[in-house]
Parts: C-alpha cells; sequence; structure tokens
C-alpha cells in the first residue's frame, strides 16, 4: 500500500517540486509513517525481557500510515458559486474529493482532519494551528499564488493528560492547607510549590503544550486566590519557566524512500530496547541478590 501511495502521490518529489505544484494550485501529498512496539500480547514485561535475552520474538511492531492532503484556497475555489469549498461540510467535501481525483486518478477519499483521531504518542497528539480565514477579494489580489502556506503542526497533551494534570494542581492548591495550619515557614512552602512546578517545567515545549500548561497555571493561582484571598508569590510561588523546543533536525530528508525511514526505525529501536533491557536486568538481579 505504502509503495502505492509513494507513485500515486509523488511522494518522493524534492521540496521544490512540491513548491511548483502549489504555484500551480495543485493538490500537495504527504505520508507520516508511526512506527511503534509493544510486548506481545500475553506475556508480561519480565518474560518479553526473558526472550528479548534468547534473541527470540518478544514485541509486536506495529507501523501506521497516515496520508495527507494540503489544499490552498485557490484549489478549493468552486467556480461556479466563486467561494471556497469548506472541508468541514460533507457536500463541499465530496466535490473537493472529486477535484482531486481528476488531477489523481484512482486517489483516495480524503476526510476532513478534523473528523480524524489525532496521531498520539504518550501523553502527546499531534494537532493542526488553525489558519487564518481569507476572502475571495483577498486572494484575487494577490495572484492567488502569492498565497502562504500558514497551516501548522503542533504537539498537545491529550485530553487524558491535560484533564490529571488539572485534577493534580487543584489538590496541590488545596492540600496547602495543611501548610497554613501548621504555620509553616516561607521556606517550607517554597518547597512544596517548587516540586509541583518542576513537573510542569519538564513537559515537552512545544507550542502546543506550552499554551496548556500556561493555562493550567494560571488556574491554579487563580484557584488559590479564591481560596485563601491572598496572592500565592507571598507564599513561596513563583512564575513558570517553561522550555522551547526547537525545531528537529531529522536524520532522513522528507522525500526519503520507506525502506531508508524503516532501516532508521529499526537503527532508533535496537537502541532503544537494548537500554531498556540493560535497565530491567540490573533490576533483576538486584532483586535477586
Amino acid at each position: 500500500m505504502i509503495s502505492k501511495w509513494i507513485e500515486r502521490y509523488h511522494l518522493l518529489e524534492t521540496a521544490q517540486q512540491t513548491y511548483r505544484r502549489r504555484l500551480n494550485s495543485e493538490p500537495v501529498f504527504s505520508l507520516l509513517v508511526h512506527f511503534t512496539y509493544s510486548y506481545l500480547p500475553g506475556l508480561s514485561e519480565s518474560e518479553c525481557w526473558e526472550k528479548f535475552d534468547k534473541n527470540e520474538p518478544a514485541f509486536l511492531v506495529q507501523v501506521e500510515a497516515y496520508l495527507f492532503c494540503r489544499t490552498s484556497d485557490a484549489f478549493l475555489l468552486d467556480e461556479k458559486t466563486q467561494k471556497v469549498l469548506s472541508k468541514t461540510d460533507k457536500q463541499d467535501l465530496l466535490k473537493i474529493n472529486r477535484k482531486i481525483f481528476e488531477i489523481c486518478p484512482s486517489s483516495e477519499s480524503f476526510s476532513y482532519i478534523g473528523d480524524v483521531n489525532p496521531i498520539s504518542c504518550g501523553r502527546y497528539e499531534l494537532v493542526r494551528l488553525t489558519k487564518p480565514k481569507k476572502s475571495i477579494k483577498e486572494l484575487q489580489a494577490k495572484n492567488w499564488t502569492n498565497e502562504k502556506h500558514v497551516t501548522d503542526w503542533t504537539w498537545r497533551l491529550t485530553d487524558k493528560a491535560y484533564k490529571e494534570q488539572l485534577e493534580q494542581g487543584k489538590r496541590v492548591v488545596l492540600r496547602f492547607q495543611s501548610l497554613i495550619e501548621k504555620n509553616a515557614s516561607l521556606d517550607e512552602k517554597k518547597a512544596y510549590f517548587e516540586r509541583h512546578f518542576r513537573a510542569l517545567e519538564g513537559y515537552l515545549g512545544y507550542r502546543g503544550v506550552r499554551q496548556q500548561i500556561g493555562n493550567l497555571y494560571h488556574l491554579e493561582k487563580r484557584l488559590f486566590k479564591d481560596k485563601y484571598n491572598q496572592p500565592w508569590f507571598d507564599h513561596g510561588a513563583r512564575t513558570l519557566k517553561l522550555s522551547y523546543m526547537k525545531k528537529l533536525k531529522s536524520p532522513i530528508v522528507n522525500n526519503s524512500s520507506y525502506q531508508e525511514a524503516e532501516a532508521h526505525f529499526r537503527s532508533v529501536l535496537t537502541e532503544d530496547l537494548n537500554k531498556k533491557y540493560e535497565k530491567w536486568k540490573a533490576k533483576s538481579n538486584k532483586t535477586e541478590v
């Protein structure tokens, strides 16, 4: 399937070739391959590592493929109505898929990205940043081709992870009552808050995550003010120092072959498994002693 997609959607084209397609108001396709692994069903963690030690199959490798289609507003223009087709409207989406099919015969039927379950990795999920709407007049004034691709992506906490951290923050504020009752010193209060703040600062500094953590921080500060009628900065709290996640440079270029991506994953997987195996082995030796 992936091999067919690579050929059908010109996935090995260079960035310059892709850019030319966008200038011609053509849809541009990209493929995201998500490699994951898990313990074999029915086996405990120890049993899997014991099999790994004997060079026996111990893990299940999964490959998920996500095919994306990016379209410009120039491509989405309906000549009959002179309106930009909406990806969220079911009838418009049918028209969009027909337009894609005309350019790329045998193409898949695409769904709106907002209706698809997000790509998740641990406590994070990949989401698209909303691009600002532009009127037909604005686009025509820029001759359409000058339209910049403003759609971008970021990672954020999943709903479950966000809610768990929200509840944790509430508990931190409510349990502060015990420090007040025992007339704790300022240093004790600082130490109490510090552990929580370090946990908040420990999340990966993606744009979406930073926004979520900032919201949680202000909710906690507001709850503290409502409950104790005092600024929490007077009781040892401090401002957060959130990290910034720099744009990662991939060791493989975007238009690499699938075989190259798979080989890179195997290399990363082997390194990761060996590290975890050594930790498990050291832990097992301590238990036996």
